[in-house]
Formats: C-alpha cells, sequence, structure tokens
C-alpha cells in the first residue's frame, strides 16, 4: 500500500494538538462491542499472548475472587437486550462471574472450559435496558478469577429509526454526491484521479480504499521493522501533546490542505469524528492525521483492525468499498477517548441521518 510519510511528517506542525469498541450494525438492531482492554477494570491487566482475540488484546482476571471488569455501553432503544462475553477459558473448570446492570445483578454465567487459551466461546444473557448509559459489571466469584475476557457485544431492540444508525441507513443517504472539493484524488500513487469530496447537510464523505497508517507512538504493531516508512509523529496530538498510537486508536488520515481541498474549510478539525462503513459493518473514529495533498483513502492500524480488513502496514488494506463520512464541528476534547467519539458519533450519525 501507498507510504507518503515525509508530506504526512512535514505538516505535522500545522496540527494543533487539541479506549476500543467496533460498531457493527444489521438491519433489524443496532450492535455495538466493547471492547474489554478499553473497560474499567480492578485486579486483572491486558495482555495480547493467546491468538484469536479482537481488538488490541484482552483482560486477564487475577486469580481471586471480585476480579471485575466494568463496561460503559450506550443503548439507542428501551427493551430486552443481548449481552455477548466473548471469553477464553484454557482450564479444566468453569470460572463463574456474576453479571450486573447498574448495580443489580441480572446473571451468573459460568464461563465453561474451552480447553485451550487460544479458542474463543461466546456467552450471552439477556437483560432488560432503558435507553441511554449503563454500565456491565462482569466480577469473578471464585479465587480462580474470571476468564480471559475479550470483548461485549451489546445488541438492542433498536434499528431504524432510533439508537446507533445501521450502516445501510448511512449509505442510503451518500448514493449521490454534491462534489465540494475543486477536483479529484488518487486512492495511490500510481493511479489517476477518480475520487471527490462531497458535501451533505453536517458533514463532507467520500468513498475511497483503505490504506494503512501506523505512525505515531511506536507499539508492537507499528515501528521501523514493521512498517517499511513508519514515522513516529502524526499531525494532531493527544491530550498529553503525544503523538497517536495508530494500533490502539482507529483514526482517519484526511487530505493535507491544498487547491483542491482544505478539510479546515468545513469546519473540520484534528479529533473531528468519523463513521468509516465496510462491508455493512460501522466503527467511529476520529481525524488524527494529514496526508499527501493528492491521495485519499487511509486509516490507522486500529481503524482497520475494528473493521475486518487486514490492518498489517507492510501488506493490509482493501483497494475499495469504504466509505468515510465526516461530522462537521464535531471535535471531541480529549482526541485519545475512543468511547467519547463512538458516543458522539452515533448521535451524530442519527442526526445526519435525520438531516438528509
Amino acid at each position: 500500500m501507498r507510504k507518503f510519510r515525509p508530506i504526512a511528517l512535514a505538516l505535522a506542525l500545522f496540527g494543533a494538538a487539541l479506549l476500543v469498541p467496533t460498531v457493527a450494525t444489521s438491519a433489524s438492531a443496532a450492535t455495538t462491542t466493547y471492547q474489554a482492554e478499553n473497560a474499567a477494570r480492578t485486579q486483572g491487566v491486558v495482555e495480547s499472548n493467546h491468538a484469536g482475540y479482537t481488538g488490541t488484546g484482552f483482560v486477564n482476571y487475577d486469580n481471586v475472587t471480585g476480579s471485575s471488569v466494568t463496561f460503559t455501553v450506550n443503548v439507542g432503544t428501551a427493551g430486552s437486550a443481548s449481552l455477548a462475553f466473548r471469553y477464553a477459558n484454557g482450564t479444566t473448570v468453569s470460572r463463574p462471574m456474576t453479571i450486573a446492570v447498574d448495580g443489580t445483578t441480572v446473571a451468573t454465567p459460568q464461563f465453561a472450559s474451552t480447553s485451550v487459551w487460544t479458542t474463543w466461546n461466546t456467552t450471552t444473557v439477556n437483560a432488560t435496558l432503558s435507553a441511554g448509559s449503563h454500565t456491565i459489571k462482569t466480577t469473578a466469584t471464585t479465587a480462580n478469577g474470571g476468564p480471559n475476557l475479550d470483548s461485549l457485544t451489546v445488541t438492542d431492540a433498536g434499528g431504524g429509526g432510533g439508537g446507533a444508525p445501521t450502516a445501510a441507513e448511512l449509505l442510503a443517504k451518500v448514493t449521490t454526491c454534491s462534489q465540494i472539493s475543486n477536483g479529484t484524488y488518487k486512492t495511490d500513487e500510481e493511479l489517476g484521479r477518480t475520487i471527490p469530496v462531497c458535501g451533505k447537510n453536517g458533514a463532507v464523505f467520500w468513498k475511497a480504499d483503505m490504506d494503512i497508517d501506523c505512525d505515531g507512538i511506536r507499539t508492537t504493531q507499528c515501528n521501523e521493522n514493521t512498517d517499511c516508512c513508519f514515522l513516529p509523529d502524526t499531525a494532531f496530538h493527544t491530550s498529553a501533546d503525544a503523538p497517536l498510537n495508530a494500533a490502539q486508536l482507529p483514526y482517519v488520515v484526511v487530505p493535507s490542505p491544498s487547491s483542491t481541498w482544505n478539510f479546515q474549510n468545513f469546519q473540520i478539525a484534528g479529533g473531528g469524528v468519523v463513521a468509516v462503513i465496510y462491508n455493512n459493518q460501522v466503527t467511529y473514529a476520529v481525524v488524527g492525521d494529514t496526508g499527501p495533498t493528492d491521495i485519499i483513502g487511509e486509516a490507522s492500524y486500529a481503524a482497520a483492525q475494528q473493521l475486518g480488513i487486514n490492518p498489517d502496514p507492510s501488506n493490509g488494506g482493501t483497494d475499495s468499498g469504504v466509505t468515510y463520512i465526516v461530522f462537521k464541528n464535531s471535535t471531541i476534547n480529549p482526541i485519545e477517548n475512543h468511547n467519547l467519539a463512538v458516543t458522539r458519533g452515533q448521535e451524530l450519525a442519527r442526526t445526519f441521518i435525520n438531516n438528509n
């Protein structure tokens, strides 16, 4: 995939400084996946030493009674919701946990053995949830602690008209393009210019490929050895004035300002919220980096991973089929708070659908 890091790095100084759920969708219900490594935890650690996990890792509970993970979730439509916990238990005995919604226990599933730590199963419980924010706490009830917990997927009673918008709802609003860019963009250096930036009420969008941006903080996934053109900086920084972490934070790369298009003239800035759609899935990201003035279609390692796109910076990405909807006046602070980006993104996406 393309690499144009020197231009992006040169533009880093112009960007001012201002954890990981994936939103998958279906036509009949709003479904959101929350990664355990981004949730609050007591007596547990984030690890990534057993293959098969999603996101950037999983939570390994301490072997004590009371070790826990607490998710903060958002429900769009009141009613019965399913709570699906993806886990691995490589021991020979169950590791039961209580599941509490807003402090009230609703179930105590057993989390039976999966035989090995690299085999992942799902245990699902049902709960009645009102629209809005809730805490879902999973607490070990024995001295063995809990299983390795990968994620929680919440499916509410919603769908069209309320709650987290579906991919189909969003895509239905971007079937035609009212071009706002003065010209078009390439998706890769060797290709011609074919991609316009389009305008809608409250947002801009484009349909392109996805190449992998691995710049920023050095991580196991993103460094000089994994990425031939790695640069240790991003155009926009965290609240601590550090480069972004491409392996953990879903972010989108926008073209640097030029005569073709200047994102700054359309109420878009670093930390602006973006809905990224691929293969009938939606994930929410932030504007995190800038790229070449003639190229469009790039996002972070974490953004690709959440959408099921190969995130490897050397051979990953996808050549087409990705839609980027960037909401105007949507900057979140701190930029690194992905849960905030998801919450705000779902609200903005619903407003976008209602207003277009």
